[in-house]
Formats: C-alpha cells, structure tokens, sequence
C-alpha cells in the first residue's frame, strides 16, 4: 500500500511540477515576443486621473496605448455615471456599480502579444491591467459599504479571526466593484504615536503582527492550493521596511540604526512580510521612509532580504515589488523628512530597478517616464545610470507570473493545450450583509479597550437610566477660511478616520445618510442610544446652524439652561454623561504631530502645510494631547458633578495624552476608530449587552503602550543598542484592558 501511495503521490507531484514548468516557459515566450515598449508599459502603473483629456473624459484608450500594466485609483479619485475618474467630485454616489463600469472600461483594454506556437503558426494572448485601490479595512472608496476598525484598532481585539473577517468582506466588495488588486495590508509594528499612520500598525508585539498579517493575505487572496490561482484580490503588503520605525514618527522620515545592531532593528520589523509571504502574498510595497539616510525605493534590502533565496539568508520571494504613489521620484528630489541625498531622477530610476524595485506607480508624465526607462535600457556608456535588459525582464516575468495565476492574461485554446494550463475555478460572490455587519460588529466590540472604571461605573444596567446626557463639540476649519462644528456623539466620519471615501476621511455623517445608511448599517453613538431610549431621556445640543459662531453660542446657552432646569431630576443612580472626544479624520503626514521641520519659520521639509486635509490647522500640533472643551468642562463640572457619572470615549489612531478627561470621568474608554459598526459597538459596551474582555477575557486589550508624556518618546525610536527601544514609565503597558460583566437583560426589561 505504501508504494501505492508514494507512486500516486509521485504522479501527481510530477503532473503539478509539469504544470507549472508549462507556465513558466510559456511566459518567457510571451516575454520574448514582447517589444521594448510593452516590456517597460507593463512596469508601469498610473493613477486613472492621468487618462483624463481636457474635459476630464477618462481615455481608456490610453491603457493599451502605453502598454500599460496597472492603474490605480488615487486617495481622492471617483467615477461618474460614465466611468469618468474625477479628483475633485463629491463621491457621494460613488457605489460599487460606478466603479464596475470604470473596471470594466479598463479591463477591456488588454494588450495584445503575438505569441509563436510553432515555426509556422501564431497566436495571441491578451494581457489585461491589474486596477489597484486602497482597501485598508473595508472597500473604502465606495459609498454604502461596511468599514471594519483600523489596524490599531483589530491589534486592539487581540483576535486573529477579526483579520480574517476583514479580508473576506473587503475581498468580496472589491471583486464586485470590479477591481483585482489592493493596497492592504499594512504591516508595520506600533512604534512612535506621533506617526500620522499610527493606527495602520498592528500592535508592537512582532510576532502578533506575523500571525495578522499571514491570516489577512490569506483570506484576501484565497488561492486555490491546487492550482496556484489567486481567486480572490492580491494583497500589496506595505511598507517595505522600517515602516513607523522612523525616529520620532515622521512621515517619510528617516529609520536611526546603528550598523551593529541591524539585525535587531529587521527582525523587529520584519515579521509582518514574514507572515504575508508565508501566505503567498504576490505583491510587496516599498516606503517612502529610508534606514540612515538610504532612502527604501533605491535600497539594496530589497533584493537582499525580500527577493534573496532562503539559502541565502532571504525569504526568496518569488512575487512582484512595486514603488510608492511617485516615490522615486521624490527619492530623487525631496531630502526632508527624510534626511537622504538627493540624485538625478535617471540614476534614482536605475538604482529603484536594480536593487529589486518591478513596477513604478507614478501619477503623470507617462511617456516621459517610458522614455527615461528606454533610455536606461539602452544606455551604453559605463559611467552612466542603466537598467539591464536581462533585469527588465526579471521585473516582467514576475509582473505575469502574478497575472497568470490571477486570471489576467487570456490563452487560446491551443495554448491551453500545448502548455497544459488549467482551467481557473469560478468563484460566486455571495453577498450577505447581516452576517458582515456581524462580524463588523464583533470586532469593534472587541477593539474596545476599557481604560478607567471607577467604583464599577460600567456596566450600567440601561433601564435604571431616565436621562443621557451627550457632549463633545468641535468647531473646526472646513476649508476657504470657513468653520463648522461636528458633534462627536454623532459624527460616523470620525469614528472611520482617514482612507474613508477619499484619502483624508470626512466628518459629519454626509456620506452615512439615506441609502447609503440602510445598505451600510452605519450608527454612530447617538443612533445607538436612539434605537434604545426615547428622545426625551437624550440630552444634546440641537445646533440651528452649525456653521455660525453667534448662533452656536445662543444654542448652547440654550442647552446650559435646559440642564439647569432639569437639575432636580438628575442624580448618580438615574443620569449618565456621555462625553465624546475626537480627533479630526487624517491620513499619513497629515496626521503627524511635532515634527520638528513643522516648528521652523519656513518649514522646509514640513509636509503638513501642504493643505491637503481642510480640517487641520495651519499650525501643526506638537503635543500629543486631546482635552475636553472649556464648554463641556463648565458643564460637567459646574452643573452635573454630583447629579451623574461621567463616560469619556475617545475616538483616536493612537494612545494620546489624557489626563485631563480621565480625571473627572467615573470610566474612560479608548475606542480607536471602530468602523461604520462604532457607535452600536460602545453603546452595547456601556450598557453591559457586550462585556469588555470578552467571555474568554483575552479581547479588549492595548495592542502597545499607552504614553505618560511626549518626553518618553522623544528621538524614539533609536536602535542604537543589543535591546529593542521601549517606551518608558507608559501611563498603561501593553496587555492592558479592564473587564466588566455582561448583563443579561430580560425580555421584559
């Protein structure tokens, strides 16, 4: 029997290597019969915005006429009824329809290659784009879809399942919208809180973020283990190395390691790739950061520890490397934050490909780029840039290899025949929102981290409160010198943060209403406390213009006096607080605080003044400190202290300063930026329906350390000895989470 069984064994095995060595030479004949042009077109991938004429017509023609091999959809870009891609449209309408048609228009323009079979006959196959777009926790850029927590958040709920859910749903979403390939996961370790990217991290526990990042990629590219297939979308694991590893935070910093101690500082990083290699993962993504000075597109780490053989101390990574949004190009022309030397853009092209770099994402200039790359092909001087021919093809190969197993490349028959290909599996996208909405909600619940409970605040049993009381406003910039204020109780944009609709996020619930609320299952506090109490027991300020100063004052006096005449109703037994703090929605440099190129007259190297989130300041922040308004400190203090207990949430991407709240608050809950699910998710949680642990205690616990002040992460982190840096004296360690009780309500009540 035993011989049986290795002889089967032996067949198969010899079948499935025939296979595969079919695959891979018909490829390099496919790479054979390409031209130059479409060799370097395949390298290339370009934001959509680029294929708009003068009247901002998306010219799909483009694709087959630049050979190209990818396209993307910038952090702001949206479809209109005609698959137009705009940067500058509202997105209001911009469901997954929309985005099947700009799909579907993208993927009809595949490019042809004529292909010997043999001396006499030909054939062609058609190479089709891979169409990229951010999918950070959820199919972010179209309207009505359910959005899971960030990363902190996930790392929060100390549940590998939680990761599995959220690939499976944004998978799913993504496919239907008509797209293949997504920017996610994220895999870098929680370092310095100062980073605007903090809550893309995935806890500072190394081996915790391998264990994630393998279970994403995982269920995000479903592959067919038989067959090698990606059925579902590939995964762009990002950024390649040292991402938030850079000293105080920065954006496009610069990672501080001595050379003695670089083995500490990539093993302390690395696990992430690990993981999603070990997965399969079929694309990786380079940082804008550099590691002393070497910024990552030209850095020789990518040849040498992604793509080098296990043998040879690599993790042989057989996929394709792809570049940042234009990040060779501001290799070879930006220096700060990053303190890298700065080099002619040919020489920074030539260095990115040659150290291992495959495709370029660039977002205009396309045929001056193709030319560049032709020139560097080409070149003969030896004291000049150049790409090696045999390199280019290197970066080819892999792009295909890739393309093949997702369906991207259409074969004939004879092809088929001649090469034994196999036939890809047909995978139906059953939708079912209930149970996303579920699994949404599970891991929001779960995200919650329970900082304070004095005196067993939470739970409180909801049919012993008569009255809620909600604060937590902000008047903030909206852009062309205007102001608006958003009441965080009620505000689903900042419970998503930023990468929401478009890159920088949105406050409000603008995108949350009508339709798009009902397909979404979006709520936020208030929608909670309303689905669970009367209107009359829900005290709030009801603003008549949230856009007029004069008017908001004459709304909150009004509020103050309502509260005072109720005052005798109020007591500890029969009221709670619910106080909200919020940070304004931010994606990467945006959301940097003291940095120091921000302090300094004419901020040379400031990437936050460049204006691109109109919430923000013109100052940016240099203290990682959220207080209550001196409104709600007047109320809570002056009218309420004694006649009620105090929740505070705050809705952050990252621990921050806050003794201030957690002074006068009875509990202070931590809830990160839970997702479309967020406001069911801390209302289930205050009132006991949910209770913080979880019934096994493990969830609900702070992914990394909570800071005490700034001063205990300045110049952090600094690998600069045998022991990894670590936060001192944090106001809470890593682990830490406090557990309530969950309270099992009767019918009746």
């Amino acid at each position: 029997m035993k011989l049986v069984f290795y002889l089967c064994l032996y067949l198969v095995l010899s079948k499935e290597n025939q296979r595969k060595k079919g695959v891979e030479v018909l490829i390099d004949e496919i790479i054979k019969s390409m031209s130059l042009e479409q060799k370097i077109g395949q390298t290339t991938q370009v934001d959509f915005i680029y294929l708009n004429d003068a009247q901002g017509n998306t010219q799909y023609n483009k694709i087959k006429e630049w050979n190209l091999g990818s396209l993307l959809v910038g952090g702001n870009g949206c479809p209109d009824d005609d698959g137009n891609i705009s940067s500058t449209g509202t997105c209001m309408n911009a469901n997954n329809q929309l985005w099947k048609k700009v799909a579907d228009q993208a993927l009809a323009q595949g490019i042809p290659v004529t292909v010997d079979i043999s001396e006499v006959e030909s054939t062609t196959v058609i190479i089709k784009p891979l169409l990229g777009t951010d999918a950070i926790r959820g199919n972010q850029h179209s309207v009505g879809e359910i959005l899971f927590p960030h990363n902190i958040g996930l790392a929060a709920s100390n549940n590998v399942e939680n990761f599995k859910n959220s690939a499976k749903w944004m998978r799913d979403s993504v496919i239907e919208s008509g797209f293949n390939f997504v920017f996610s996961p994220t895999v870098a370790v929680s370092h310095n809180p100062q980073w605007g990217r903090f809550y893309e991290t995935l806890g500072s526990n190394s081996d915790k973020v391998k264990q994630y990042s393998k279970a994403f990629v995982k269920e995000a590219q479903n592959i067919d283990i038989e067959t090698e297939h990606i059925l579902g979308v590939l995964t762009s694991v990002k950024h390649f190395l040292g991402d938030g590893a850079t000293i105080n935070g920065y954006e496009e910093g610069d990672s501080i390691v001595d050379e003695k101690f670089m083995d500490l500082f990539i093993q302390d990083n690395i696990k992430g790739y690990e993981g999603a290699i070990e997965a399969l993962t079929g694309n990786i993504m380079v940082s804008y950061d550099a590691i002393n000075g070497v910024a990552m597109s030209v850095h020789p780490f990518v040849n040498s520890i992604l793509k080098a053989s296990q043998r040879e101390g690599g993790f042989g990574f057989e996929g394709f490397v792809i570049s940042d949004y234009n990040s060779v190009i501001k290799t070879a022309s930006f220096d700060l934050p990053r303190e890298s030397q700065k080099m002619p853009l040919e020489k920074a092209y030539a260095d990115s490909f040659n150290v291992g770099v495959d495709m370029q994402m660039i977002s205009e200039n396309v045929e001056d780029y193709q030319t560049m790359i032709e020139k560097l092909i080409n070149e003969t001087e030896l004291d000049k840039p150049k790409i090696d021919s045999k390199r280019l093809d290197d970066a080819v190969k892999r792009i295909l290899t890739i393309k093949d197993k997702m369906g991207l490349i259409e074969y004939d028959d004879n092809l088929i025949k001649k090469y034994n290909l196999q036939q890809r599996k047909k995978i139906e996208i059953i939708k079912n929102k209930e149970q996303e909405y579920q699994d949404a909600l599970q891991a929001a619940l779960q995200s919650l981290v329970l900082l304070k409970n004095s005196g067993n605040a939470l739970p409180i049993k909801k049919t012993t409160i008569e009255h809620i009381i909600l604060l937590g406003d902000r008047y903030i910039p909206i852009g062309n010198e205007q102001y608006q204020l958003f009441s965080d109780f009620d505000n689903i944009g900042a419970q998503n943060g930023g990468w929401t609709i478009r890159w920088q996020g949105y406050n409000g619930n603008d995108y949350w209403s009508g339709d798009n609320k009902i397909q979404s299952k979006a709520s936020s506090i208030l929608d909670a406390l309303k689905k669970r109490f009367q209107d009359a027991q829900i005290y709030y300020p009801k603003y008549s213009d949230t856009t007029n100063l004069v008017a908001i004052l004459e709304d909150r006096n009004n509020f103050r006096n309502e509260l005072i005449a109720n005052q005798d109703q109020f007591s500890q037994a029969n009221t709670i607080v619910i106080h909200v703090l919020a940070e304004n929605p931010y994606a990467e440099y945006m959301g940097d605080v003291n940095c120091k190129y921000c302090q300094s007259q004419n901020q040379k190297g400031c990437l936050y003044n460049q204006r691109d989130n109109v919430y923000q300041t013109e100052s940016q922040a240099t203290r990682l400190e959220i207080k209550a308004g001196a409104y709600e400190k007047q109320l809570i203090n002056n009218i309420l202290k004694g006649y009620s207990k105090v929740i505070s949430i705050l809705i952050s991407g990252r621990p921050m300063l806050i003794e201030d709240s957690l002074t006068f608050s009875d509990a202070f809950i931590a809830a990160w930026l839970p997702g479309t699910t967020g406001g069911e998710a801390i209302v289930m949680s205050i009132f006991g329906e949910y209770g913080f642990g979880g019934t096994n205690k493990t969830f609900n616990k702070l992914p990394s350390p909570w800071i005490s002040t700034l001063d205990s992460i300045k110049d952090y982190p600094k690998y600069d000895s045998a022991t990894l840096p670590k936060i001192e004296d944090p106001r809470f360690d890593t682990g830490y989470g406090l557990q309530t009780d969950i309270i099992n309500y009767s019918i009746q009540e």
